[in-house]
C-alpha cells in the first residue's frame, strides 16, 4: 500500500533529481536557477526555484527538487569559489568560475539560448545531470 501511495505522489507531483558534475574544489556554494519559459530564462528575478548549496566536497553534488507542474524547463548554476555571491567575471566578460546549464549546454562567446538548455518534466520521477567548467 505504501508503495502505491508513493507511486501516485511522484505521478501527481514530478520530481526532479539534479546531478551536478565535476565538482572540482571543496569550498564555496553552488547557485542554482530553475526557469520555466525562454522569457524568463537567465533572468534572476523570474526563477521558479532558487537554491544555494554549500560546497563541501569535490566530485558530485545531488539535489531533489519536489512538485514541478509538468512542462518545459531550463536549469543554469555556478560554483561561487570564493562565497561573493556573484558569479566573477575576467575583464572581457567571461566568466573565471565553473558554471553549467541543462543538456550540459556550452556555447562560447555567448550564453545558451532557451532551445539549447530546455527539457521536459513529466510526471513521476525525472533526472538530469550538469557538469560545471570554467570557460
Amino acid at each position: 500500500m505504501l508503495s502505491f501511495v508513493l507511486f501516485l505522489h511522484h505521478f501527481l507531483h514530478p520530481v526532479l533529481s539534479i546531478s551536478f558534475t565535476n565538482i572540482s574544489e571543496a569550498k564555496g556554494s553552488l547557485y542554482i536557477g530553475v526557469y520555466d519559459s525562454e522569457s524568463s530564462f537567465l533572468q534572476e528575478k523570474k526563477v521558479v526555484f532558487k537554491k544555494v548549496l554549500p560546497v563541501r566536497k569535490k566530485g558530485l553534488i545531488e539535489l531533489e527538487i519536489p512538485d514541478l507542474a509538468p512542462g518545459f524547463y531550463a536549469v543554469s548554476c555556478f560554483h561561487d569559489l570564493n562565497d561573493n555571491g556573484k558569479l566573477d567575471k575576467n575583464l572581457v566578460g567571461i566568466p573565471s568560475e565553473p558554471y553549467g546549464f541543462s543538456n550540459n549546454a556550452r556555447p562560447k562567446f555567448r550564453a545558451p539560448k532557451w532551445e539549447e538548455a530546455k527539457f521536459e518534466i513529466k510526471s513521476g520521477e525525472n533526472r538530469i545531470a550538469i557538469r560545471l567548467e570554467k570557460w
